[in-house]
């Protein structure tokens, strides 16, 4: 019978990653369109688009009465995020990508603030354990907030020029939205269901499933657009990705929870949401510094760093000790 569902995770796995990447492909085509810049393209389409699987699994989750895990991967996500899509593109790609311009670290770092401040945000709302409808509907209003002053504040309208977009027709995008749309949901409900089994049979908690197999599982297509733009040498294209999947896990996935959970799921322990809003801010602070200073020697060393502290993490989560 295990065998099975660990087939059945397989192949939830997998429709996730290739419904995503069919997201991520029309959401860039619907960029080209209307002539995006790279950075605003991937952070507004290519973040919610990575993003989806965890929306998904959210609202999924949540609704089956299992909030914690939505909470657990949207936490988890971000972490994996940086410490593990960033992290190991980066090392691989380090030799073939360069910083861009002044225009990038000054919304990288309007962005990272809004990652910061959303991440501390998650301690007065998960420190007695539930997201309440209040918790989401503040989340929300930071988030409109946020957006409101970078277009007035930050937002520059610069077309990257010099690049050809073969044309598409509106149909085949549609027709490849949806189909990747209808593969996510279905491959996010067998992949749940799957992770939820194998979790009940070793004895764990909704929330570590989440931190860790979801999690993992759904920075997939984060992991997949980074290195497709690694190798175009996009690198502001892999920061406005990270960065935009982060702040939409927050703001979007930890607000569904709140209004969908009905406090059907478990109080979480307050000191596991410490630990897991530190890993978040630390790697962040690591993320900043390896763009900011970029350097291929540091670069390396950051990196591995971040990847080991990952893996420590995922031990920690699991209770293994070396």
């Amino acid at each position: 019978m295990y065998s099975l569902v660990y087939l059945y995770l397989i192949i939830g796995l997998l429709l996730i990653s290739y419904g995503a990447s069919l997201l991520v492909s029309s959401t860039e085509n619907i960029a080209n369109k209307f002539n995006i810049s790279h950075f605003i393209s991937s952070f507004i389409f290519i973040g919610i688009a990575t993003s989806a699987p965890e929306i998904f699994i959210s609202i999924i989750s949540t609704l089956d009465g299992s909030g914690n895990i939505a909470i657990g991967n949207a936490l988890g996500s971000n972490i994996a995020n940086i410490c593990f899509v960033f992290a190991l593109t980066i090392l691989l790609f380090r030799s073939r990508i360069s910083k861009n311009n002044k225009i990038l670290s000054i919304e990288t770092k309007f962005f990272i603030i809004i990652v910061i401040i959303l991440s501390m945000l998650m301690y007065p709302i998960l420190k007695d354990g539930v997201v309440t409808v209040a918790n989401s509907i503040t989340l929300l209003i930071f988030f409109t907030l946020s957006y409101y002053l970078y277009k007035k504040y930050f937002y520059l309208d610069i077309v990257d020029a010099g690049e050809n977009h073969r044309y598409i027709s509106k149909l085949r995008i549609f027709i490849v939205l949806i189909t990747g749309l209808t593969l996510l949901l279905t491959g996010t409900k067998i992949f749940l269901d799957s992770s939820i089994t194998i979790a009940e049979s070793f004895g764990i908690s909704d929330y570590v499933i989440g931190l860790s197999i979801t999690a993992i599982g759904t920075s997939l297509p984060e992991l997949a657009s980074s290195i497709e733009s690694a190798r175009k040498k996009n690198f502001d294209f892999i920061i406005g990705n990270v960065l935009g999947s982060n702040i939409f896990n927050i703001a979007i996935v930890i607000s569904i929870v709140g209004f969908l959970d009905n406090g059907l799921s478990q109080a979480l322990s307050e000191l596991n949401v410490i630990r897991d809003i530190a890993m978040i801010l630390i790697t962040t602070l690591g993320f900043y510094i390896i763009i900011k200073n970029y350097n291929q020697y540091l670069t390396k060393i950051l990196c591995l760093v971040l990847l080991f502290s990952y893996i420590l993490y995922q031990f920690n989560l699991y209770g293994i000790n070396i």
